[in-house]
């Protein structure tokens, strides 16, 4: 073989299998609504691990699968619009590559969104619960926030979500500041959905159970972890199948709706927590992690 065309072909090996010639991109929003779920991306022409996202002090672990033009890694993230202010906040991507680890990172403004008030009647022990109640309610609340501090992977959640129920008519949406027996409290953490005792709730995502009982306040409760950070949460169930271990298919029948806990009358109550913050889970019912994406803001990586 000619010299130079040798050395042409070595080059272009060279080019095309090293990963420091390799072009990366991470995508993720400039500003978004408190209270929200938005999407974010992590994408290379090469192979690369390990990656990650941090945001609102909690690191979340991504996959990495095959898709645009080369790698791809998937997110969802959000925050809590009981805890979190309007302002700028700092996001940032790290991932491995050719031996070496890479960060970007960006900041997000997240943006105040008024969310209406609700006022509530209901038995004045769940607004002041007795005090033979509150080592239950303390240990319970112990083993909601392991729960929710879950990290594993692969990812299991596809977009858009299985409805938890087969009709969707919201009885009191996420957001609202509650009010009960004229005591405020915290806004709404999930969407209550109308439903009578005894129907079927499906599993939005496939995934985990983490936890599953009847607990104080949410009465009959189950946690389904679906990697990445991302866990579906309900609430006043009048039955549970599963219980903690078991795994679960998008779609498959988790629990029977009910009245248990601190309510007003039979519903279902959806939370979704992505990265330890609860977000609206309702706008996810229709939409695709893609059309999110169109919504973000590419960056490439240096």
């Amino acid at each position: 073989m000619h010299k130079k065309l040798l050395l042409a072909v070595i080059l272009l090996t060279l080019f095309t299998a090293s990963p420091s010639y390799s072009s990366s991109w991470v995508n993720f929003p400039t500003s978004w609504d408190i209270g929200q779920a938005f999407a974010v991306s992590l994408s290379s022409t090469a192979e690369y691990s390990s990656p990650t996202v941090t945001w609102l002090n909690r690191t979340i672990a991504l996959n990495v699968e095959t898709g645009g033009t080369g790698k791809i890694s998937y997110g969802l993230l959000g925050s809590d619009v009981r805890n979190i202010k309007p302002g700028n906040y700092k996001i940032q991507f790290e991932f491995a590559q050719g031996g070496k680890k890479y960060k970007a990172s960006g900041n997000i403004y997240l943006r105040s969104r008024q969310y209406p008030k609700e006022n509530l009647r209901v038995n004045p022990k769940m607004v002041n619960p007795p005090k033979k109640e509150l080592t239950r309610i303390q240990n319970e609340s112990k083993l909601i926030a392991s729960a929710l501090r879950t990290m594993t992977v692969p990812r299991k959640w596809t977009t858009p979500p299985q409805p938890p129920l087969a009709s969707i008519t919201l009885t009191s949406s996420y957001g609202k500041q509650r009010i009960y027996n004229g005591q405020p409290r915290a806004g709404h953490n999930g969407a209550d959905i109308r439903a009578v005792t005894g129907t079927n709730v499906r599993a939005p995502f496939a995934g985990t159970v983490v936890l599953a009982g009847f607990h104080y306040y949410a009465g009959g409760s189950v946690y389904i972890d679906s990697g990445n950070g991302v866990i579906s949460a309900f609430f006043h169930l009048s039955s549970i199948p599963v219980k903690k271990g078991d795994k679960v298919e998008k779609g498959q029948i988790i629990a029977k709706s009910g009245a248990t806990g601190r309510v007003t009358g039979p519903h279902l109550h959806y939370s979704l927590i992505i990265g330890g913050q609860f977000v609206d889970p309702i706008p996810l019912l229709s939409t695709s992690i893609t059309k999110m994406l169109k919504l973000g803001s590419v960056q490439q990586v240096n």
